[in-house]
């Protein structure tokens, strides 16, 4: 029977100790961007078909959930990505507001996974965008956040990996039939097929050179000056060597990895690209870079650079704090004629900041078992009220008792 009941493949329940650590992340998050001047926006979860295929990349296209609208008949998807929504509104209602805009987001998206593929299909994701700043200040601006973003959690040892779409659309538009070859062979840095694919091609000598050297341009900062020797390099290494430049002045805390074979997005970013990872995490943390070209599809001619973060990838490397389900205080009358004290007492505490729960029908016996089982082990203590005028606290992990005549009594002596 329970079958009945079962979730569809990449999707899941999250247990109260999860669903708290993914509202710490996500409001962590949200609190730095905010103090770095973005503003939330919110974003539907479905919308016609044309209006979300309008701003994706060729990947996620292909993972878009649809569906028939029984209301109006109109084809409608699910969201796969929350950047090109965001994209969208400020194209259509926001293209007045004075520009940069900076805005930042969080919610789930939806995206179709193959059958075993082991893929969540229900993506939490939290991410910034900066609109109408070009150049390299704003994508360093964006790099420093999403450090400084991921480092209020307590993630350490984080690696910026860095690349630049900019000249794999230069080169690929130029090897004709032997693309799909040589978009292959780069992805798994296999230099031998890559020599293959572009002899095969007859491509001019320097394109071939330049395509061959791609997965060499791999490593720390002396790629960039490697880079630099081969003309058709030189100006996106510089890019590259003036963002990081400006990066450096924020004293952010990763190591530094280029790769100017990363095919990552290249159909969908046009500049700087970027991710974050953690030598404790199995994909990346987050996942950015410039969209130039995005809000054009929308009608709207504006430079564009974000980062979404992978939430549950940032649980798996996080530790769990049990800061957010710790309780202050366990009420309990004694007496049902208690009850409206026990109330008064409560809600008196919670106005004061405290966290407390009001066990009002606990009732004689069921009180005993309260003290021997775990359900107080993650408060401070148990208030019972013995009378109007005499509450006893009972300390959780000592389980010594105090009594006092007024809550102003206990507040000073019992904690």
């Amino acid at each position: 029977m329970l079958e009945r009941f079962s979730l569809p493949q990449g999707v899941k329940n999250f247990s109260p100790d999860r669903a708290e650590e993914i509202k710490r992340v996500e409001d962590t998050l949200l609190g730095e961007f905010s103090r770095w001047g973005y503003r939330p926006v919110i974003t539907p979860l479905f919308e016609s078909l044309e209006s979300i295929l309008t701003g994706l990349g060729e990947d996620l296209r292909e993972k878009t959930l649809k569906f028939v609208d029984p209301a109006t008949g109109e084809v409608v998807a699910l969201r796969p990505d929350i950047t090109p929504q965001v994209a969208r509104m400020v194209a259509v209602d926001l293209k007045e507001h004075p520009k940069p805009l900076r805005l930042c987001y969080s919610g789930r998206v939806v995206r179709y996974e193959e059958k075993g593929s082991g893929k969540e299909r229900e993506v939490f994701q939290v991410g910034c965008e900066l609109f109408g700043l070009e150049g390299p200040e704003a994508d360093a601006e964006i790099i420093a956040l999403a450090s400084k973003s991921v480092e209020k959690l307590g993630i350490e040892n984080l690696v910026l990996d860095i690349g630049h779409t900019g000249f794999l659309r230069h080169l690929l538009e130029k090897t004709g039939k032997c693309r799909g070859r040589i978009e292959e062979a780069l992805k798994k840095k296999d230099t031998e097929a890559l020599k293959l694919a572009t002899l095969s091609a007859a491509l001019p000598v320097k394109i071939r050179e330049a395509v061959c050297a791609l997965p060499e341009l791999f490593g720390g900062r002396e790629v960039l000056e490697a880079a630099k020797r081969i003309p058709i390099f030189k100006r996106y290494a510089k890019e590259i060597e003036n963002v990081l430049s400006i990066v450096d002045e924020f004293n952010l805390n990763f190591s530094v990895n280029i790769d100017f074979g990363e095919l990552r997005g290249f159909n969908y970013y046009t500049g700087v690209t970027f991710e974050l990872i953690s030598p404790n995490a199995s994909s990346p943390l987050l996942r950015g870079g410039r969209y130039d070209m995005l809000l054009v599809n929308y009608g709207y001619d504006a430079p564009a650079t974000g980062f979404a973060v992978d939430v549950e990838s940032v649980l798996g490397v996080i530790n769990s704090s049990s800061e957010n389900h710790y309780v202050h205080f366990v009420i309990i009358p004694k007496k049902r004629s208690l009850r409206h004290e026990a109330i008064r007492l409560a809600e008196w505490l919670r106005s004061s900041g405290f966290k407390v729960v009001l066990d009002i029908k606990a009732g004689p016996k069921l009180i005993e078992r309260r003290l021997s089982d775990n359900y107080l082990s993650n408060s401070y203590g148990v208030i019972f009220i013995e009378t109007p005028t005499r509450l006893k606290l009972v300390e959780s992990r000592s389980g010594s008792s105090k009594e006092f005549s007024n809550l102003e009594e206990l507040l000073k002596g019992g904690i």
